[in-house]
């Protein structure tokens, strides 16, 4: 995610563009009405959420490049799955959309209007899980050797960036149910030890990191971070740990 200012999009010799309102005007009336709700906040990325029986989140997300200027992307998300809006409806690797001005940007978030409504309602009904889970609570003390046993066994220094690369490495191999849980503990106290955060019990989410870098609301879950990852080849922890910074940097 990214762009020097969180909420605007300077377009050189014109006004900067108010990216949250853009996007609340052409997509938060068309999602609503598939009963994805907009997260009220001014802060890249921008999110829609809609609950499916209740207990699974389903996740529209649009956000900004911090590496190309002026370039927009869409993502569809589950509790553990996540796929480009490019790679769903023309099957390519290519995720990003440049713009030039404010017509080519309403042209785009159209666009991932008609994804939505034509690819991505069918991949969240096709990935939507088969039955309530109960996400368990890895910040209890019962966890606590396992989470000890994890880091040692795989050499994690968690307050090095090497512990970033090993644990993308341990992704790549492949983990097991519980394994995702150590992993996202892992990448969350990274978070927390780097930035500043702190760790919540969330009863629908599981653990979560609120707060991250002392910003109101900006929060993330690890464990779905480190499923997203699993899910995707293209993502990569070290990704999601610069956006992170890149926001936190701009206070």
């Amino acid at each position: 995610m990214g762009n020097s200012d969180n909420n605007t999009s300077n377009i050189e010799g014109t006004i900067p563009l108010d990216i949250t309102n853009i996007i609340k005007k052409e997509l938060a009336e068309r999602l609503h009405k598939l009963s994805f709700e907009y997260q009220n906040s001014s802060i890249n990325p921008w999110i829609f959420v809609r609950s499916r029986d209740g207990f699974s989140k389903e996740i529209i997300e649009i956000d900004l490049s911090d590496y190309q200027s002026y370039a927009i992307r869409c993502t569809f998300q589950t509790d553990l799955k996540s796929i480009s809006s490019t790679q769903l409806a023309e099957g390519t690797v290519h995720e990003w959309y440049v713009y030039k001005n404010e017509e080519e940007l309403f042209s785009i978030l159209k666009l991932f209007g008609e994804i939505t409504e034509k690819f991505g309602l069918e991949w969240f009904a096709k990935n939507v899980a088969n039955q309530p889970f109960t996400i368990p609570n890895y910040l209890e003390n019962d966890w606590l050797q396992s989470i000890d046993n994890f880091i040692q066994t795989n050499q994690l220094e968690l307050e090095s960036s090497s512990a970033l690369l090993k644990l993308d490495e341990l992704i790549a191999q492949g983990l097991n149910p519980n394994e995702i849980y150590l992993a996202g503990f892992c990448f969350g106290e990274m978070i927390v030890k780097h930035f500043g955060a702190v760790w919540e019990f969330d009863k629908e989410q599981g653990p979560m990191i609120k707060n991250i870098g002392g910003l109101p609301n900006f929060n993330k879950s690890p464990h779905n971070l480190v499923g997203a990852v699993l899910g995707q080849n293209n993502l990569t922890l070290q990704r999601y740990y610069n956006d992170i910074k890149f926001v936190v940097d701009q206070l």
